[in-house]
Parts: C-alpha cells; sequence; structure tokens
C-alpha cells in the first residue's frame, strides 16, 4: 500500500485553509493512504481542526486509512483544549496524540 505524505506549515488558517483542503482532496483522489503532518504549523485556528475532523470522519465512512504523520504539538494541543477535544476520548487521543495523554 502507498502513502501519500501531505505537509501542511506556517500560520495555517481560515484565510489559507484553501490550500490544505485542495492537497487532502489530491491525496485521498490518489486512493493511498494519507498521513498528514501538521508539525510546521506555527498559529493554527479552528478551520484547522474543523477540516482535520472533517476528513477524518469521511475517511473513516469511506474506509480509508487517515492519520496525522505525529501526534500535535503544543499550539495544537492549545488550540484543542480550546475546541473542547481535551480531555480526549480514547478514539481522539489515538488520533491527534497518538494515544499519549492530551494533558
Amino acid at each position: 500500500m502507498s502513502i501519500t505524505h501531505v505537509v501542511a506549515a506556517g500560520d495555517l488558517c481560515l484565510p489559507s485553509i484553501r490550500s490544505l483542503a485542495d492537497d487532502l482532496s489530491q491525496a485521498f483522489a490518489a486512493g493511498d493512504a494519507v498521513r498528514l503532518d501538521l508539525s510546521a504549523v506555527a498559529a493554527p485556528d479552528l478551520s484547522v481542526v474543523q477540516l482535520v475532523e472533517s476528513a477524518r470522519r469521511a475517511a473513516c465512512d469511506e474506509g480509508r486509512d487517515f492519520a496525522l504523520a505525529a501526534p500535535v504539538g503544543a499550539p495544537f494541543r492549545a488550540l484543542l483544549a480550546r475546541a473542547g477535544f481535551i480531555p480526549a476520548s480514547d478514539e481522539d487521543a489515538t488520533f491527534w496524540f497518538h494515544g499519549d495523554s492530551a494533558q
């Protein structure tokens, strides 16, 4: 099985989220497993969480393999806390934090 890697970087927020949405769409269209790398995103906003959650749910509904390349770092942990993902369910902890405690 092939894996398509999608890398996001910089200040990823609502005005720039379209490029990540396009990259994810192309990756899923390729039919491969998709790994999203968010480690270089410096200042995410809620639009990133919304897009990733939407991709995550769509992949699950379609039986597709979609995961993060690495657990999210501090900027995402803070954003996820504000968005109500922390404390994390087991499923959310596995996806966002690769099973590590989010607290």
